[in-house]
C-alpha cells in the first residue's frame, strides 16, 4: 500500500468543499490551515492539482463517468477521482504514480471503492491519456479541428468553438496549449503611500521575493503564498493584479490633475491601479466611481480611505446604465475628460485564475433569451460616453476573450448615434503609452490588433503568463 502524500490529501479535501460549500477553490486555498501547514513544494502541489480538479471537472466528469461499468461514483469518490485523473491527464506525473496515489485517495473516504478507482484509473490512463497526446500535438501543429482545442484545454465544446471564432485558429491554439499552465502572481505598489524601493522591501521582508517587470511598479512575486497572511494586501500597501490588469489601468489611466469616470469600480482595484498609474505620470487625477452594487461600494470606499485616496476617489453606488439621466448626484452631473468602462464580462480570459468559470458558464450566460452580457455592456458604454466632454476619451475594458462581448460591442456602439461622435485611436498615440519604458512599449505593442484594439493575451508566453483581457480606446470628435 502507497504512503499517500498530504498534498493530495488538502487537494482532495479542497474540492469536497468546494462541492459541499459552493466555494472557490482559491478562497478555500487562501484560508485552508491543513493547506498552510505543508511544506512549500506540497503547498505548490496541492494548490496545482485542487485548481485543476475544478478546471478540468466537466471533461474529467464524462471520462470517469464513460469508463464506469454500473452505477454512479460517491461524491468524495468523485472529488478524489478528478484529482488523479487531472494529474493523470495534464501533469506530467509517471502513471503508476498518479494511479496508485489516486487509489488511495479512494480508499481514504471509501476502503470498498479502491478496486474500482484501480480499474476506472487504469482505463483513463489506457485510453484517454493517448487520446489527448494526439490531441495536443494537433493543436501544436495547427492542424486540429475545435474539438481538439476543447479536449487539451479541458473546455465545452460551445466555448471551445466560440473561442476559435473570436481569436481565430492560431489564438485559440495558443490559450489551449497554455491553458494548464499556472498563473503568474503579481501586485502593484501603492503609489500613493509608497516608492519603488519601499515597496519591494515589503515584499522581500515578508519573504515574497518580488522582482521588478517591465511595467512600472508591477512586481511579480516568485514565492507568493504568503501574500495574504502579510498584511499588506489589507494595509493597500500593494494591490494583487495580474500584469495583464495593470497594463489596461496604464493604457487608460487619466491624466494628472483630471476628471475621470469610472463604470464598474467593484471593490476598488481598478481605481487603485489607475490613481497609482496617474501619480506616477506626474500626479494625481479626481475619479468618480460607480457600481451598482451598494455592498462593494463601501469596500471600495474603504480601501480608498486606508490607501490615503479618500479626497481624490468618489464611490456612488448606482446603476451605471442610469448615467444619461437627468438627477444624478452632484459628483456624477458633469462632464469628464475621460471614462473608464469595466464592463462586467463572461470572465473567460481569467480561466487559469478562476477555474470554476469553465464549467459554470452556460451559453445561455452570453446569448440567454431577451438580455445578453453583450446587450448589458453596451448599454453601459452608450450611458457614460454621453458624460465625455468634446475631445475626451473612453476605455472600454473586459476580462473576456468572446468577440462578442469585446469587438462586436465597440462596433455596436460605433454604429449607435452615441458612438457616431467617437473614433477608435490606438494606444501607441496617447501620451500614457509614450510614458512607457521602451520594453514595456514593445510588450504593448504586441498585444494590440487590428483598429489599436488591445487583447493582453497576443503577447502572453509560457515565460510570460497574461490573462485574456480586452481594451479598446475612443476619442470623442471636438
Amino acid at each position: 500500500m502507497a504512503t499517500l502524500s498530504p498534498a493530495r490529501i488538502a487537494a482532495a479535501d479542497i474540492l469536497s468543499n468546494v462541492r459541499r460549500r459552493d466555494a472557490r477553490a482559491r478562497d478555500l486555498l487562501r484560508t485552508s490551515a491543513p493547506v498552510a501547514r505543508l511544506t512549500p513544494a506540497n503547498r505548490a502541489l496541492a494548490t496545482r492539482l485542487a485548481l485543476g480538479g475544478v478546471r478540468t471537472s466537466g471533461v474529467v466528469d464524462a471520462l470517469l463517468d464513460a469508463h464506469l461499468r454500473r452505477g454512479h461514483l460517491e461524491p468524495r469518490v468523485r472529488d478524489a477521482l478528478r484529482i488523479s485523473a487531472f494529474e493523470l491527464l495534464w501533469l506530467a506525473t509517471p502513471a503508476p504514480v498518479a494511479i496508485s496515489q489516486g487509489v488511495e485517495l479512494v480508499r481514504r473516504v471509501s476502503p470498498h471503492g479502491a478496486g474500482l478507482a484501480n480499474a476506472v484509473l487504469h482505463r483513463v490512463a489506457g485510453e484517454d491519456l493517448p487520446a489527448i497526446a494526439h490531441a495536443r500535438k494537433r493543436v501544436e501543429r495547427r492542424d486540429c479541428t475545435a474539438s481538439d482545442i476543447a479536449l487539451v484545454a479541458a473546455l465545452p465544446q460551445w466555448l471551445a468553438d466560440e473561442l476559435v471564432v473570436s481569436l481565430g485558429t492560431e489564438g485559440a491554439c495558443r490559450m489551449a496549449l497554455s491553458a494548464m499552465d499556472a498563473s503568474g502572481t503579481y501586485v502593484a505598489g501603492n503609489a500613493c503611500l509608497h516608492n519603488d524601493a519601499e515597496v519591494e522591501h515589503l515584499l522581500s521582508a515578508a519573504g515574497l521575493m518580488p522582482r521588478a517587470t517591465c511595467l512600472p511598479g508591477c512586481l511579480a512575486l516568485s514565492s507568493a503564498a504568503g501574500l495574504a497572511t502579510s498584511g499588506l494586501v489589507d494595509a493597500v500597501d500593494v494591490v494583487p493584479a495580474d500584469m495583464a490588469a495593470q497594463v489596461v489601468a496604464w493604457l487608460a489611466s487619466p491624466a494628472p490633475g483630471t476628471r475621470m469616470l469610472e463604470v464598474g469600480q467593484g471593490r476598488g482595484t481598478k481605481s487603485l491601479l489607475l490613481e497609482s498609474c496617474s501619480l506616477r505620470r506626474g500626479g494625481l487625477a479626481r475619479i468618480a466611481a460607480v457600481d451598482s452594487e451598494a455592498f462593494k461600494v463601501a469596500v471600495s470606499r474603504a480601501r480608498m480611505e486606508r490607501a490615503g485616496l479618500d479626497k481624490a476617489v468618489t464611490c456612488t453606488a448606482l446603476d451605471g446604465r442610469r448615467l444619461g439621466e437627468e438627477g444624478l448626484p452632484p459628483e456624477l452631473a458633469e462632464s469628464f475628460d475621460s471614462a473608464f468602462v469595466d464592463a462586467p464580462c463572461s470572465g473567460t480570459g481569467t480561466l487559469r485564475r478562476h477555474p470554476e468559470i469553465a464549467w459554470s458558464l452556460q451559453e445561455p450566460a452570453i446569448r440567454p433569451a431577451g438580455r445578453s452580457l453583450p446587450a448589458l455592456q453596451l448599454e453601459l458604454l452608450r450611458a457614460a460616453s454621453k458624460r465625455v466632454c468634446a475631445g475626451g476619451t473612453l476605455a472600454y475594458a473586459t476580462c473576456s476573450e468572446l468577440r462578442e462581448e469585446d469587438e462586436g460591442v465597440v462596433e455596436a456602439f460605433l454604429a449607435c448615434p452615441e458612438g457616431s461622435r467617437f473614433s477608435l485611436v490606438s494606444p501607441r498615440s496617447t501620451a500614457a503609452f509614450a510614458s512607457l519604458p521602451p520594453l514595456a512599449q514593445q510588450l504593448v505593442t504586441d498585444m494590440i490588433g487590428p483598429y489599436g484594439m488591445v487583447r493582453t493575451s497576443r503577447a502572453g508566453t509560457p515565460e510570460l503568463p497574461l490573462d485574456g483581457h480586452f481594451l479598446a480606446l475612443l476619442v470623442r470628435e471636438a
